[in-house]
């Protein structure tokens, strides 16, 4: 729900009001957000290898399915970490940043459903961005790209376009969301002011 002023958000309760948050804040959440998320899926990693060498022993059809299961594993790491975080209404990077996280329909946090479905959608956009990445690199370890990986290669700099024009729309959408908050039903706000306290911001470590 919008006020009258632009890039204002009102709580449907009407409990509280805010502004939504600016692009180079979201962005510098979620670098930070990245960040950890990356520690956690290298420790993930060196785990997952723990149980790879031990499929690996084994041999036979063990060590694959050991493999895909430790692989998966890994990467659900950082599903985990940016499910649980949005769901309580703020990642630690969004709590270092002052903003918050919320259900546009009710304004309260997301919940587990809405959460998900966000965390999926970003995971992928990274790994494109790493294809994407590889791809302009013009080479694989092995040599040359084969014709499958141009195919994923250039379908990875498609998405990473999409990707981005679907951030940047906030800047021009009236009340200052991305197509993926639109899409995930959320909104990303700022300076959270009760309405029976208008004079007080909400702590950025409250929910």
């Amino acid at each position: 729900m919008l006020d009258s002023s632009p890039r204002k958000y009102v709580d449907p309760s009407g409990a509280y009001t805010a502004s939504h948050a600016p692009l180079w804040r979201r962005g510098l959440a979620g670098a930070i957000d990245w960040g950890l998320a990356g520690v956690a899926y290298l420790v993930a990693l060196i785990v997952a290898g723990v149980f790879q060498a031990v499929g690996d022993a084994i041999g036979g059809s063990v060590d694959s399915v050991v493999f895909w299961i430790s692989e998966v594993a890994a990467v659900g790491v950082i599903l985990a970490y940016f499910t649980g975080f949005l769901a309580s209404g703020h990642t630690l990077g969004m709590r270092a940043l002052d903003i918050h996280v919320r259900s546009g329909a009710t304004g309260q946090p997301p919940g587990l459903g809405r959460a998900f479905l966000r965390s999926l959608l970003g995971l992928g956009f990274a790994i494109g961005a790493l294809n994407a990445y590889a791809y302009l690199q013009g080479t694989s370890p092995v040599g040359e790209l084969t014709s499958v990986q141009e195919a994923v290669g250039r379908a990875a700099v498609g998405v990473v376009v999409v990707a981005a024009a679907g951030q940047l729309w906030m800047l021009a959408d009236p009340s200052g969301r991305t197509v993926w908050d639109r899409l995930t039903g959320l909104v990303v706000v700022e300076d959270i002011v009760p309405s029976r306290m208008p004079d007080r911001l909400w702590a950025p470590w409250r929910p």
